[in-house]
């Protein structure tokens, strides 16, 4: 049985692979990885399928939605992949206060451009096995995901949105006009 990989090296790969630029990042984490050794690939990607799904809450995806202009299941998934690969203060920060985002953003979505991936295709590289989630799948439960966390809320509520999130509607809102 594998070892789960510890948080803080896990955190530190994220750290040490982030680039602005979304295929810089996912060359330089691939990069990173190829540091570690088969098994060390699979703790990492449980790790990063931990995080992902510790980040289903409803704020989080309330703020995802409003960030991309919308967010489906999947959008939603990309969204946390992204934030994960953002690093852990920025995670760990947005898992408080989704607002908080408006501190790392400039007002374009984003998307996780497949980081959840990297591990994977390194593997594959140094082993020549695709048997990568086949192995994942005995670290891992097979549970289906569980439904988001949290209160729920009408994400096309403006006045809601700009309630809950008010940095990032500064952001990814058209202004308010004034009262006259």
């Amino acid at each position: 049985m594998l070892e789960p990989m510890d948080w803080k090296h896990f955190w530190k790969i994220l750290e040490e692979a982030y680039r602005e630029d979304p295929v810089d990042h996912f060359e330089a984490l691939k990069e990173r990885l190829r540091q570690l050794e088969p098994d060390e690939l699979l703790a990492f990607q449980a790790r990063f399928d931990d995080a992902v799904r510790a980040a289903n809450l409803i704020a989080l995806w309330g703020a995802a939605h409003l960030i991309n202009g919308g967010c489906s299941d999947d959008c939603f998934r990309d969204f946390r992949v992204w934030l994960v690969g953002r690093g852990r203060h920025a995670y760990e920060a947005a898992l408080k206060n989704p607002d908080s985002l408006a501190d790392i953003l400039d007002g374009e979505p984003v998307d996780g451009f497949g980081l959840d991936m990297a591990a994977v295709r390194v593997y594959e590289e140094k082993t020549g096995r695709s048997d990568f989630y086949e192995r994942l799948d005995r670290l891992e439960e097979e549970l289906p995901p569980p439904p988001p966390e949290g209160e729920d809320f009408d994400f096309e509520d403006e006045n809601e949105l700009r309630r809950r999130y008010p940095r990032l509607c500064h952001l990814y809102l058209i202004p308010e006009e004034p009262e006259s």
